[in-house]
This record gives structure tokens, C-alpha cells and sequence, in this order.
């Protein structure tokens, strides 16, 4: 089982503290059934790459026989410096594939910015991944935006903790209807320091089996992979989401 997205890496963001620690947090991981974890530290702005920090990473799981192997990747915030910067967006993408980034929203960000940052990306053969959209107003308020950038080619990556109810019924509420309606495509931890002991993937996935089927949770499980390695991911044809039902009971 891959994750695309956590805080794994020691001393970066909300990672692991220690070496020690961090050691503990990728033994937890395996023993959920986790083979390869994306370590994805916001973009500063400095950094072109965490490759060091990931390959000395995997130095201390080779050393300490765990069975895990870290990939590089980067989280970069949505703003309107991307759309005029001459950055090298390549070398932030997942596992350095040159396919795909994840994007973080902020709260305020205009749709019209998401919009055009989106659009530049993908004239670069990037394609963003929008990093848990069900947690954001933007889309919670008009998921009609979501339904445009996925339409124009926008992965979504919804929170093990949001399907899980972790983030909060809205949340929750949120990720099962993008996936009623097409509109996600992976489930991933986001795991850090502070949360790694209750790690939730793995109940994530028994969430979306229990409820859609093994098929459903293998196109997430698959395009884990697959956004790994630069390759396609599976997606339903999306379909728009009436407000009325948005808002309604789940």
C-alpha cells in the first residue's frame, strides 16, 4: 500500500522529531501494510528538492531492517506568485515523476488564481493535485469549482481523517460526496508527529470498501500507484453536484 502524502520526514514541518521517532512512526506504517510513503514537506521557496533529507531517510529504514521506502515530494501553496514565477516546477513534483504536484489551497485564494495556476501547470505536462478540497470553503460552499477543475483535468486527493470523520461531519459530509460524484481520485494520511499512533489510511480504505465496494477502493489504491510512478490515474466521468443535496443529510 502506498501513501501519497504524509509528514514523514524528521525535523521538516510536522514531521518526526528525532530519528528515533521517526523510526517509530515507519513501524507503525508497516504494520498498517504500508510499502512506500510520499514525504511531502511544504515548498519554502528555497528548496528545489528534499531529495537529501529523503535519501538519508531511507539510509536509517535500510539500516534498521523496516520495510518502507520514502519518495520525494513537495506541497506547494496556491497563490498568485505561481502564475507570474519562472519556477521549476519539475523538480517539486511526486517521486521527481515530472507528471504530478500537490497544491495546497488556502482559505482566501480567489477560484479565478486556482483557476490559472492550474491551467499554467498543466501547459508544463504537470498535473495538480488538490490537496483535501472537502476541508476547504471553496468547495464545501460551491463544489461547482471542484467540478471545473476536475473537468479540466485536477486530481483530488481527499484526507483519511475526513472520510474517517476526524475533520468534522462537514468534512466528512464533503469527501463522500466528491466521491459520489466523481470528484476524488486517492485517499492519503497526511500523517505527522502528532496523529501517527491512530494512523487511518487503512480504516479510510475499509470506509470506502464497506460502502462502495472493492472495486471503488481499488481504483483509489491503484491510482495511489500510479501517481507514484507518473502514470494515468482512473477517473469516472465527474458530474456536477446540486447545492440542494450538497447541503442535505448525509
Amino acid at each position: 500500500m502506498i501513501d501519497i502524502y504524509t509528514n514523514i520526514l524528521p525535523n521538516v514541518n510536522s514531521g518526526p522529531k528525532s530519528v528515533e521517532e521517526f523510526l517509530e512512526m515507519a513501524n507503525v506504517l508497516v504494520k498498517q501494510g504500508v510499502t512506500e510513503v510520499v514525504a511531502a514537506p511544504l515548498y519554502d521557496g528555497k528548496d528545489s528538492s528534499c531529495r537529501e533529507s529523503v535519501d538519508l531517510a531511507n539510509e536509517w529504514l535500510r539500516k534498521s531492517s523496516i520495510s518502507l521506502r520514502v519518495l520525494p515530494g513537495h506541497k506547494t501553496v496556491a497563490s498568485t506568485q505561481m502564475i507570474v514565477s519562472n519556477e521549476d516546477y519539475y523538480m517539486m513534483t511526486i517521486n521527481e515523476n515530472e507528471k504530478y504536484m500537490f497544491l495546497e489551497i488556502p482559505q482566501d485564494v480567489e477560484i479565478e488564481v486556482l483557476e490559472s495556476i492550474a491551467y499554467e501547470l498543466q501547459l508544463k505536462g504537470i498535473v495538480p493535485i488538490l490537496n483535501e478540497p472537502e476541508r476547504h470553503s471553496l468547495f464545501v460552499e460551491n463544489p461547482a469549482h471542484l467540478y471545473k477543475l476536475v473537468k479540466n483535468g485536477a486530481v483530488v486527493q481527499l484526507s483519511a481523517q475526513s472520510v474517517l470523520g476526524g475533520n468534522g461531519s462537514k468534512a466528512k459530509k464533503a469527501a463522500y460526496q466528491f466521491i459520489d460524484h466523481g470528484l476524488a481520485h486517492v485517499i492519503a494520511s497526511g500523517v505527522n508527529r502528532e496523529n501517527y499512533q491512530q494512523y487511518g489510511l487503512q480504516k479510510a480504505h475499509s470506509a470506502v470498501s464497506k460502502k462502495y465496494g472493492n472495486s471503488k477502493l481499488y481504483h483509489f489504491m491503484e491510482n495511489a500507484e500510479a501517481i507514484a510512478s507518473g502514470k494515468a490515474v482512473y477517473k469516472q466521468e465527474p458530474e456536477r453536484i446540486k447545492k440542494t443535496k450538497f447541503l442535505g443529510i448525509f
